[in-house]
């Protein structure tokens, strides 16, 4: 059967926007590059980047974990089919009925990075096996994490002491190096760092066989190639564990991709509403905005933005400022962006809009957040509203 091109099909069968096109067989691919750059690893995907059940259920399916961080995102992982050894939780600070809840299903480990922490899970969940979060190098990503959580070696040294006087299990360490990491030594580094709390805890006693090297995988079509792929993250990640963890048989890898798992799997379709000069600058108002769906645009995270082509005839470049449709001041996506010349009805699409649209979205001032269209739910199959639909005319 002949594919559908998006351009055609978003006028003619989807005219409400704005609409968020996930692509599962893009996730699917994402995951198997993983698990070939990381032999062996647990791949634990960050489900605070995109909690859709599908998502979710597709993960489990593929032989991957869960990462949560509170007791809504376990009942959702569970719920989705993962087993309780197959969910770690990563957030460093958790509420008592929650730390009791992941005992009882069986959670495969909690991270701690302070001493009321430790005596926290020590007490609401007895015997737990705990990571120790390291703070580590965030010079490079686009979202720096560094400050709110993660210890100095010396300090996790003694978490690690503390816990096991305690009755835990202290079974290794974890670190974040920062969200859309463009820094491959980030991850070099804070093995290195691992590696010398491994060392000196073993002096200790203590075996350690569980590294987590966290987040901050890079996703995007910038055309960049600053951008890191997963392959070279990997050589670089492997050869690090070489270099710099002792050698343990036992060795348990888990990462936990968020953004660099499903990022790229999402295109958001928008609508320009609106259309203004101010001084100078062009203003262009879409139906979606940093409330509704592009906070990340907010946050600094630079948008990949192109005019959904309608066949006329070729249009001339123009600079716009692109705001959403609140009438909050703050609501500005982008300013000084090239496009062509733009009139009120045209539509605009995002790439890389698989990660943080929708979670971070709320229907301010009434304006709602995108509706999701799942796309490739099984292998070369299309679901949903169409039975099939190519991503390719917007695949950069």
């Amino acid at each position: 059967m002949d594919t559908v091109r998006l351009d055609t099909v978003v006028k003619d069968s989807f005219p409400t926007t704005p609409t968020l096109f996930i692509d599962f067989a893009g996730i699917r691919d994402t995951f198997r590059r993983f698990q070939a750059a990381f032999p062996g690893a647990a791949i634990d995907y960050a489900m605070k980047a995109n909690a859709n059940p599908t998502i979710l259920s597709t993960v489990v399916g593929l032989g991957g974990g869960i990462e949560i961080a509170s007791e809504p995102e376990l009942n959702r992982a569970l719920t989705a089919g993962a087993a309780g050894d197959a969910i770690i939780c990563s957030h460093p600070i958790k509420q008592p009925p929650f730390l009791r809840r992941m005992h009882e299903v069986g959670v495969y480990a909690v991270t701690v990075d302070s001493i009321e922490e430790v005596e926290k899970v020590a007490r609401y969940a007895p015997g737990m096996r705990v990571y120790v979060r390291l703070a580590v190098d965030n010079t490079g990503s686009v979202l720096p994490l560094a400050g709110k959580f993660g210890v100095d070696v010396a300090t996790a040294l003694s978490l690690l002491d503390r816990a096991r006087d305690l009755g835990l299990q202290p079974i290794g360490t974890s670190f974040h190096v920062g969200s859309q990491c463009l820094n491959v030594q980030n991850w070099v580094n804070a093995i290195k760092a691992c590696g010398e709390v491994w060392r000196t805890a073993a002096m200790r006693g203590h075996h350690l066989y569980f590294l987590d090297i966290g987040g901050g995988f890079p996703a995007g079509h910038y055309h960049d190639a600053a951008i890191p792929t997963i392959e070279a993250i990997g050589e670089a990640v492997m050869d690090a564990i070489a270099a710099h963890i002792p050698h343990t048989p036992d060795l348990l890898l888990a990462l936990e991709p968020g953004r660099g798992l499903v990022g790229e799997s999402g295109r958001l379709l928008t609508t320009v509403m609106g259309r203004a000069l101010r001084g100078e600058q062009t203003w262009l108002y879409l139906d979606v905005g940093v409330f509704n769906g592009l906070m990340e645009t907010f946050e600094g995270f630079p948008p990949v933005v192109e005019l959904v082509a309608d066949g006329t005839l070729e249009r001339p470049m123009r600079t716009y400022t692109l705001a959403g449709p609140s009438c909050d001041s703050c609501d500005v996506v982008a300013r000084n962006v090239e496009l062509p010349e733009i009139h009120i009805g045209d539509r605009l699409v995002f790439y890389d809009t698989g990660a943080y649209t929708n979670e971070y979205a709320a229907a301010f001032n009434g304006f709602p957040i995108p509706e999701i269209v799942m796309l490739n739910l099984e292998a070369n199959a299309f679901e949903q509203a169409v039975e099939e639909l190519d991503l390719t005319a917007l695949t950069a």
